[in-house]
């Protein structure tokens, strides 16, 4: 009989245990697939948003990412443009709303301008799109639209006002088809920023090189002491909210990982108390040290591996349950990265091992001849 045919047989001698071991191993790499899958679409899709937009640079006050409460005045944009290696500036207000009707608590509004680029880069499905001189007009992003079930001539209520819907957008962004479009003098208004932003992306003429960026970046905050000019990746990294949901995903799905290693430890040392007999007769008959290590070690990575695949299923299908919902419509994004696939595998393995060092080290110290004495 081959090796791996011993541990297969073995692990089917006792298919209750191994079977509540691999549902154990299975519910924690779902949850680390869920929470972790959620946390890393969020982050990338906000980082492909303003790669989308061709951004090097995204420009905010200082103190921190995303200050949705402090504006920057549009007198700086013009500023900014006028550098000789800025190839663009895109500036525009952006807000969270609740739209209680709906149970909607989060819904992202962004301010344009009628010539802002943004515009012609999201696709009309229904009705047109922003107009200069448009009052009380509003775009939907299509999730957002099907979401509350509205279309082009029906009215929505925002900041206390209401906005007839003049347009249904599609964007490649969950961030952008899950929120709404105001002009942007019409939002400076609603929100009492008259004459500001909440910052800027800028796009170089060149490609942007480390350097090209480093010295644009200073440029930029010369302008004014309370800027800050920060290369995408590492502004959309350091979003608070994207920080704090990373390390929540993270702590959450180890406390669930470290459960299962505990399940995977209890197994394993009780069919190794069970089988001493049986061991001590493989002991017996030639069997190394090592080739009972190597018995116990593939027993206990059978059965995580085999947790680990059904709970990359079954989080990949709760991800994507969850995107679905009305309420994490526009926040969440249910594709699964390859990443979060390999360290789930990653963790999986390192919980078997975990798991299985013990009984491994005890099985192998026993001696043959009193193993063969176990009853």
């Amino acid at each position: 009989m081959r090796f791996d045919q011993i541990i297969l047989r073995n692990l089917r001698r006792r298919p209750l245990r191994s079977g509540l071991t691999c549902a154990g191993i299975a519910m924690a790499s779902a949850a680390f697939v869920a929470l972790v899958g959620a946390t890393h679409g969020f982050e990338q899709s906000f980082l492909d948003l303003y790669r989308e937009r061709g951004a090097d640079l995204v420009v905010q006050r200082g103190g921190g990412a995303m200050q949705l409460s402090n504006g920057i005045d549009q007198a700086l944009g013009e500023k900014i443009a006028a550098i000789p290696d800025v190839q663009q500036v895109i500036g525009g207000l952006m807000d969270l709303v609740a739209l209680e009707d709906f149970n909607l608590f989060a819904v992202i509004v962004n301010g344009w301008a009628p010539d802002c680029p943004v515009l012609d880069r999201v696709k009309i499905v229904a009705g047109r799109r922003l107009q200069a001189g448009d009052r009380r007009r509003v775009m939907l992003g299509e999730t957002l639209a099907k979401s509350i079930g509205l279309s082009v001539g029906n009215m929505l209520d925002v900041y206390g006002k209401s906005f007839e819907v003049v347009g249904v957008f599609q964007s490649f962004s969950v961030y952008e088809s899950g929120g709404m479009f105001l002009l942007l003098e019409e939002m400076q208004q609603m929100i009492d920023r008259p004459g500001q932003v909440t910052g800027y992306v800028v796009k170089l003429r060149t490609e942007g090189t480390s350097e090209t960026v480093a010295a644009l970046k200073r440029e930029i905050e010369s302008l004014d002491a309370t800027l800050a000019a920060t290369p995408t990746a590492d502004f959309v990294a350091n979003i608070t909210q994207i920080r704090v949901t990373r390390a929540a995903a993270w702590v959450i799905s180890t406390m669930a990982l470290v459960i299962g290693a505990i399940g995977v430890l209890n197994t394993m040392v009780t069919s190794v108390f069970e089988r001493a007999r049986e061991i001590g007769l493989l002991r017996a008959i030639g069997w190394r040290k090592q080739r009972v290590v190597a018995l116990i070690l593939g027993e206990s990575l059978g059965m995580s591996l085999v947790g680990a695949i059904v709970g990359t299923i079954l989080g990949t299908l709760l991800l994507r349950g969850i995107a679905t919902l009305p309420a994490c419509a526009g926040l969440i994004e249910g594709n699964l990265s390859p990443d979060v696939v390999f360290k789930v595998l990653l963790m999986a393995t390192t919980t078997g091992v975990l798991g299985a060092v013990y009984p491994a080290w005890w099985a192998a110290r026993m001696c043959p001849t009193e193993s063969l004495r176990h009853t």
